[in-house]
């Protein structure tokens, strides 16, 4: 568990704790973490808005990204004249798109249009269209298609094996209540790990798991209802284990009140 979790960190760029933990465990010859350094170095450069390491990367691994029909590299050239533009560097950044951008447009013709467009249109506020090219979530989708590049050139998975296992162990355990919409937690098991706020959103897009025999789990005692704890319905139609209303009725005086309607 120690090394799939000092691994998925490393991936993180949190690699101050992944050598700490590698460490403690007595496992650094287990964890590569010296993989991930460069990795994180680049990625941080690109979220300043520095692209010349990744594109020094990409200059080094050109074979692979062409074989694997990557179009990081000219996504990179993008940004880089993007951020020319938001510096209002017009001049340089009209020189970028003629030396960079003008050779790909047999492949990637709308996407330097909305370049130029969004150059001659930058200080217009109402060219909404071209926002999206300004937004700092850009940077971060591109690292995330830049790690996801090298890893597929370092034949590594594109997920860290700590959440492929999570996803796995969640995907058996999620069921429709699980994926209750209501937001107010109704009907969900207070002892499911798929219900718990943390790992909800991981669970979100995985599939429900098929279950041949289905369980009754008591939303208030988080207990399975079988024969020695039996299910028992209240007015409102609301179903909740014996001992539960045992212990909701001893502690309200001989009354039951429904915890989810509160009648």
């Amino acid at each position: 568990v120690e090394r799939l979790v000092a691994e998925h960190l490393a991936r993180e760029g949190r690699l101050k704790s992944a050598t700490n933990l590698a460490e403690e465990a007595h496992m650094e010859g287990m964890v590569d973490i010296g993989q991930f350094v460069e990795t994180n170095r680049i990625a941080l450069a690109m979220l300043d808005g520095d692209c010349s390491l990744a594109l020094k990367w990409c200059s080094d691994n050109k074979a692979r990204l062409k074989k694997a029909k990557s179009p990081l590299e000219v996504r990179l050239r993008v940004q880089e004249f993007i951020e020319l533009v938001k510096q209002d560097k017009v001049d340089e950044a009209i020189a970028h798109a003629r030396q960079f951008l003008a050779p790909c447009a047999d492949t990637h013709l709308t996407d330097i249009k909305r370049c130029m467009a969004a150059l001659a249109f930058r200080k217009d506020k109402r060219a909404v269209h071209y926002s999206d090219l300004f937004d700092l979530t850009r940077r971060k989708d591109l690292v995330n298609q830049f790690k996801t590049a090298e890893y597929q050139t370092l034949n590594l998975p594109a997920q860290s094996v700590l959440s492929v296992v999570m996803q796995a162990g969640l995907a058996s355990l999620k069921c429709s209540q699980c994926s209750d919409g209501d937001g107010d937690g109704s009907g969900r098991n207070p002892n499911c790990p798929v219900c718990t706020p943390v790992l909800r959103a991981l669970a979100q897009p995985l599939p429900l798991a098929h279950h041949m025999h289905s369980s009754l789990v008591c939303a208030v005692s988080g207990s399975v209802m079988d024969d020695d704890d039996p299910p028992m319905a209240l007015p409102n139609g609301h179903v909740y284990s014996c001992n539960a209303m045992q212990a909701m009725a001893a502690s309200s005086g001989g009354r039951i009140v429904c915890p989810h309607t509160g009648e």
